[in-house]
């Protein structure tokens, strides 16, 4: 899509998305890690608040959505959306489509296909489901590669967004923005606290999550646009945040409430010009950034190995430091297998309609601009 107006690459929030696709992983292999090195055992408590790494990832969608479209799609035309919701197709199928796969090959080999086994369904729906990202929309249980349901909550969200710009592109006040920002967050701990099953979730209410979280995001970007909001000042926000998490367990416990404290972080850290930018600014963190999606795409899909390879090991340290740096190395070339092979190439097919040629960067990328109050051209995608 061609932008009207176009803004200056936010590098910081890339490398933010690294932070919360680690802060996943972890989450997710918090058992092995703490088997294979039992020293990591303060980390725990963070490790167990690691499901807001999706949460995180919610917001700085909504953020960087509205940050480089709500202007352009302020008035709502078929040719705009359908550009929109190609390129946002191009951007999260083709990996979540060899992800599947990858899956639908190990439960095949592991007796599992066609069976719903711990709670995880490897059926033929299930399949077809997947497949239309729409699994997760029509049964909120797990299915197909375990973190593929926030894709498909993602799915829901990107096809909603050229509606949603149309409403926020017309809010004029920061304050007004941040009013209903908070009011989003608000709705949605209401009705996690008056209707979530005991382990913390909702029952067939799939979009609660997603929808406020991704508005939320979109409200606190036009905060910040609108020029009215310094939130470059609450920048401690998001440090603070995820300190809080690290060590008291009452945050980690399966519940939200962080979750409005992260978002704000995210329009604090793209208002910001202080150390925290100009770390997650580095080139070898937005470069994880970038690779950050793959990595929570097929980070799930070596639970097997990796629980075979932890209980090989168990008893030797020497046999488990080993695993541990090997199963690091894995993801991370796994992860960037996935970027260069499939995520970038695939979606350069989809929105041009034709191959990268060898000269030429498979996705383009915005030039850098020097920091500035409100520059102008360059786009971020």
């Amino acid at each position: 899509m061609e932008l009207l107006t176009r803004r200056p690459a936010l590098p910081a929030l890339t490398g933010l998305r690294a932070v919360a696709a680690v802060w996943v992983v972890l989450f997710h292999y918090r058992e092995e890690i703490l088997a294979l090195e039992p020293s990591l055992a303060p980390l725990d408590t963070f490790m167990r608040a690691g499901y807001l790494g999706v949460d995180l990832f919610f917001a700085l969608s909504g953020f960087v959505l509205a940050y480089t479209y709500a202007e352009r799609m302020r008035a709502f035309r078929w040719r705009d959306t359908r550009s929109f919701v190609r390129n946002r197709f191009a951007r999260v199928w083709p990996v979540h489509v060899v992800a599947l796969h990858v899956d639908v090959l190990t439960a095949f080999l592991l007796g599992t296909l066609g069976r719903t086994v711990e709670d995880s369904r490897r059926t033929g729906d299930a399949y077809l489901q997947n497949l239309g990202m729409v699994h997760y929309w029509v049964n909120d249980r797990p299915s197909f590669n375990t973190p593929a349901w926030s894709i498909s909550a993602e799915w829901f969200a990107y096809l909603l967004a050229p509606l949603l710009f149309v409403v926020v592109a017309r809010l004029r006040r920061s304050s007004t923005a941040l009013v209903l920002a908070a009011a989003s967050y608000g709705v949605m701990l209401w009705i996690f606290a008056t209707m979530a099953l005991p382990n913390g979730n909702l029952e067939n209410m799939f979009w609660v999550r997603i929808m406020f979280e991704f508005v939320g995001g979109m409200l606190l970007c036009l905060a910040w646009v609108r020029g009215g909001a310094r939130l470059g000042r609450l920048a401690p926000v998001l440090p603070l945040a995820l300190l809080v998490t690290a060590v008291l367990p009452a945050a980690s416990a399966g519940r939200y409430w962080m979750a409005p404290a992260l978002g704000l972080g995210v329009a604090a850290l793209a208002a910001s010009s202080g150390w925290l930018a100009k770390i997650l600014s580095l080139r070898w963190l937005v470069a994880a950034g970038e690779a950050s999606f793959a990595l929570y795409m097929v980070h799930w899909l070596f639970e097997w190995p990796v629980e075979q390879a932890v209980g090989l090991a168990a008893g030797n340290p020497w046999l488990a430091q080993l695993v541990l740096v090997a199963v690091v190395g894995v993801l991370g070339l796994a992860s960037w297998a996935m970027l260069v092979l499939v995520e970038r190439p695939a979606r350069r097919r989809i929105v041009t309609g034709r191959r990268p040629r060898q000269d030429e960067p498979a996705v383009s990328a915005p030039a850098p601009v020097p920091a500035g109050p409100r520059p102008e051209l360059v786009g971020l995608r």
